[in-house]
């Protein structure tokens, strides 16, 4: 093992070594995470100096000219790589250009590749260990497997070219997968962990597809809401997370609404077609029900649905990597022609996901006969996700509705499989799976489904999932048709058939037209609350979606803009109920600046675009702090104030400052602790009284990333309000006035603490910062943390708290009459010695951009690849 490490110090430099070495930890720590110390395995071929772990370096070079054999091609495919490494893939037809596009994908991506559709399957705990295996069963729960089967089995079935892309494309990861098990290249992590990737499906796809719906529409407001109205009473939960929001909204579809009938879902999910039971009887009678059945008398929160949702919470929150969805930020905003100052739509886009290296991105141009089209795209798919053809460009921000649901089932006590519902027992339909673990055995998991989903939990009560994501959908068929678009009709017909997840789809094209249209599948209940458990028996059923014309959206406005930021898309009078303010709707702060920056300026330009799209000023900031500054203007005094002459160079940063969260500014920082001390002095006493468990479920935690909390607290703030005595603690203050000057003390306080005494000194970026983990968890193989602008309310958000690891995921700015640019922070390829690692970082970081164009220059063309049959 030494003489590699030194043959291997001759050839790369000293990072490269720290990032070899940290890999061989990386076995380790896995090995003893997997069986512990006693039986930690022998690394045996890892270290084969030929194909083992230090066959990274050679893997991690640039590519050079060549030829290359693919079998499965038609004919000659042509790839041109750019200096930053995006493949320009040209094509006779679209069987080889899908084809190329596995290949290429696999050839820089292979392990995310495999470690997504593992994720998603519920295959982790077989190459992490026992760590995994909460998360392998969720995922089993969930059906992202079933639901991938059925949608494959529909494709198969109807033909058509979603079909033949996604065979094309599984034969050119497979063809990838084939050459590197042959020259012993397979991607090091493979070798480290020491398993070989089974075969590339189309299955595979579309279990990723699964696993990126699951990311941005998998919530669990019912938990959240139960566990909440527990403590503290559906009263004062109601008044704490209302459903409607209380302060200044920016939809971008104003109205006006008609409610029309809702219209069939089209599928249905994996499972849940009902199955009548043998034996019907006297038991289908209503007596029975209510005398044998877990049904609660209680019609709002009973202490059995307590239990029951605390047990799911728990198992969710074990999960690893995180399975549920917390926090939002996703920006896009599009103006006419008419309002550009060159005459063309500027369209922007910096969707905003868990940024990891290697990104969820990889960005590529495709072209054939039928096809041109350029962005980027999600490992393991094909095609691109956001970008533009030579008509159109279009990218896309969460739409943040509730899409998942919660049934109580009512169950015999006597036939424990069966469960009442419209009024006869019906029988749950039951998975099997035996759950791979690392180093041989497995694990048997049963998963039981109703009509309504599959069942969570049945400690206390039994409760099933009815979620939108899981319905069997064309996503992939949809996407097509909008890489054919060359108009807003055709844009919107084609996103007809995307169901899930509900996107905000914001559209530009070459004739001057801006557009945005909500795609996706909003279920309509007959619920009276549903963002609480409902009852499983048939009377508070989805009964269908929002006809696709109902839902939200806008074209070509007479404000001669449109724009998202995960804001609610309607006024609160829309017809249909979508979520409330936990689920999960931002707060609206980024749609404000964003409406009125562009609402300010009778054109844009380019350059202002991309301001826009760096700003980091703070919109809650500018509302509060002037309320502030007027409180402690009476509260504290030179001499024998409340607070004291101390707490002065404080307040003058505040008075001077620009509500923009610099890195270098200390005011943000004053800005930032405050509202989090003053959200925990007015409702932090109710929830400690009340016990609220926030232990168990992270998003009722006090802090500045809830979002009824935000708002509600903004609107008390700006009206000067009392606190509600209901909502109050004996002891407590409950006017504006004193729970601010109580919270600046705080601040002050904490932060002489933590920053020394001299305000001055209390920089942003000493306290925030950005980091991007790896995928192998391995942290030197990460970037940062590093201290950074922003937080989560601004334009350019950093998601996630004090040490954010979400944010702008992808940037990009459109112009049809100039230069577009484009970024994402890291790099094309998932090898840590590669160039192409994570290159563009320090690009993305600085707020700079590469050229993002449909055709390579010569001189911007680092080599070329000759794909041959």
């Amino acid at each position: 093992m030494r003489s590699a490490v030194r043959a291997l110090k001759g050839n790369v430099g000293k990072r490269e070594v720290l990032v070899v070495a940290s890999l061989v930890f990386f076995l380790l720590i896995m090995a003893v995470a997997s069986v512990g110390f006693g039986t930690v395995p022998a690394l045996g071929s890892a270290f084969n100096p030929a194909t083992g772990v230090w066959s990274i370096a050679r893997t991690a070079q640039l590519p050079k000219t060549t030829s290359l054999h693919l079998v499965g091609l038609n004919h000659p495919v042509t790839v041109g790589f750019s200096k930053d490494g995006v493949p320009f893939i040209y094509a006779e037809n679209d069987h080889d250009l899908f084809m190329a596009m596995g290949y290429l994908q696999a050839t820089n991506r292979l392990f995310e590749m495999d470690v997504l559709r593992r994720e998603a399957s519920g295959g982790l705990t077989q190459i992490l260990g026992p760590g995994a295996l909460n998360t392998d069963k969720l995922e089993l729960t969930l059906g992202l497997g079933r639901t991938a089967t059925a949608e494959w089995a529909s494709l198969n079935k109807a033909g058509g070219p979603v079909k033949a892309d996604l065979l094309a494309y599984s034969s050119g990861v497979n063809d990838r997968i084939s050459q590197d098990e042959a020259s012993g290249n397979l991607p090091v992590e493979f070798k480290l962990l020491k398993y070989v990737p089974s075969p590339w499906t189309p299955v595979s796809s579309l279990l990723i597809q699964g696993d990126l719906t699951q990311q941005m529409d998998f919530t669990t407001t019912p938990i959240d809401y139960s566990l909440l109205a527990g403590a503290v009473g559906y009263k004062r939960a109601m008044q704490l997370y209302p459903v409607n929001f209380p302060n200044q909204q920016n939809p971008y579809d104003n109205g006006p609404y008609k409610k029309l009938p809702p219209v069939p879902l089209g599928s249905h999910i994996p499972g849940t077609t009902p199955v009548l039971a043998n034996s019907q009887g006297s038991a289908t009678s209503a007596a029975y029900v209510k005398t044998n059945s877990a049904a609660p008398s209680n019609p709002f929160i009973s202490a059995s649905e307590v239990s029951s949702v605390r047990s799911i919470e728990s198992w969710i929150s074990s999960t690893l990597p995180p399975i549920l969805r917390l926090g939002s930020a996703s920006n896009n905003f599009a103006v006419t022609s008419s309002k550009s100052s060159d005459k063309s739509v500027i369209l922007e886009g910096d969707p905003h996901l868990d940024q990891t290296l290697p990104s969820i991105w990889y960005q590529l141009v495709a072209d054939s006969p039928d096809l041109h089209i350029a962005g980027v795209s999600v490992p393991g798919l094909p095609g691109i996700l956001i970008g533009r053809n030579q008509n159109i460009a279009w990218s896309l921000t969460d739409s943040q509705d509730q899409a998942a649901f919660l049934y109580q089932e009512t169950m015999s006590k006597s036939r424990p499989d069966e469960y009442f519902w419209k009024g006869k027992w019906y029988q749950m339909k039951i998975y099997h799976y035996a759950i791979k673990e690392k180093g041989g055995g497995t694990v048997p998991y049963t998963v039981k489904v109703t009509v309504h989903g599959p069942l969570l939990t049945q400690s206390g009560m039994t409760l099933a999932v009815d979620w939108m994501g899981a319905l069997p959908t064309n996503d992939l068929g949809a996407m097509y048709g909008v890489y054919q678009s060359s108009n807003y009709s055709q844009f919107r017909n084609a996103l007809r058939g995307w169901k899930a997840p509900t996107l905000n789809f914001i559209y530009g094209d070459k004739k001057g037209n801006v557009g945005l249209i909500s795609a996706g599948v909003y279920g309509v209940t007959k619920g009276a609350r549903p963002w609480l458990p409902m009852p499983g028996t048939g009377g508070s059923d989805i009964i269908g979606a929002v006809p696709y014309a109902d839902n939200p959206q806008t074209y070509d406005p007479s404000s001669h803009f449109v724009f998202s930021a995960n804001q609610r898309p309607v006024q609160s009078n829309y017809p249909y109920y979508i979520g409330t303010t936990a689920n999960f709707f931002a707060t609206g702060y980024r749609a404000n600046i964003i409406h009125n920056y562009l609402a300010s300026h009778k054109t844009l330009s380019p350059s202002q675009a991309i301001s826009l799209e760096l700003s980091v000023k703070d919109y809650l900031a500018s509302e509060i702090v002037p309320k502030l500054l007027k409180v402690l203007k009476t509260t504290v005094q030179p001499a024998g104030g409340a607070l004291g002459s101390k707490y002065s160079d404080a307040i003058s940063l505040l008075r001077s400052w620009d509500y923009q969260m610099n890195s270098n500014s200390p005011a943000a920082t004053i800005w930032w602790y405050f509202w989090s001390n003053y959200l925990n002095a007015t409702f932090g006493p109710l929830w400690k009284a009340t016990s609220v468990p926030t232990t168990i479920d992270k998003a009722l935690k006090i802090g500045p990333n809830s979002t009824p909390l935000d708002v509600v607290l903004e609107e008390w703030t700006l009206k000067d309000k009392t606190i509600p005595l209901d909502l109050t603690i004996p002891g407590h203050p409950v006017s504006i006035s004193s729970l601010m000057t109580q919270a600046f003390s705080t601040t002050v306080g904490q932060l002489t603490s933590k920053l020394g005494a001299n305000p001055s000194n209390w920089q942003w970026d000493k306290v925030h910062f950005r980091q991007f983990p790896s995928l192998t968890f391995v942290r030197a193989l990460g970037y940062g943390p590093r201290g950074s602008s922003g937080d989560i309310w601004t334009v350019n958000a950093a998601d996630g708290g004090l040490t954010s690891k979400a944010g702008p995921s992808w940037r990009m700015i459109v112009n049809f009459n100039h230069p577009s640019y484009a970024v994402y922070p890291g790099g094309q390829s998932e090898n840590p010695l590669s160039k192409w690692y994570e290159s563009d970082i320090p690009l993305w970081w600085n707020g700079k951009y590469r050229t993002f164009s449909q055709q390579l220059s010569k001189s911007d063309t680092l080599a070329t690849w000759t794909l041959l049959p």
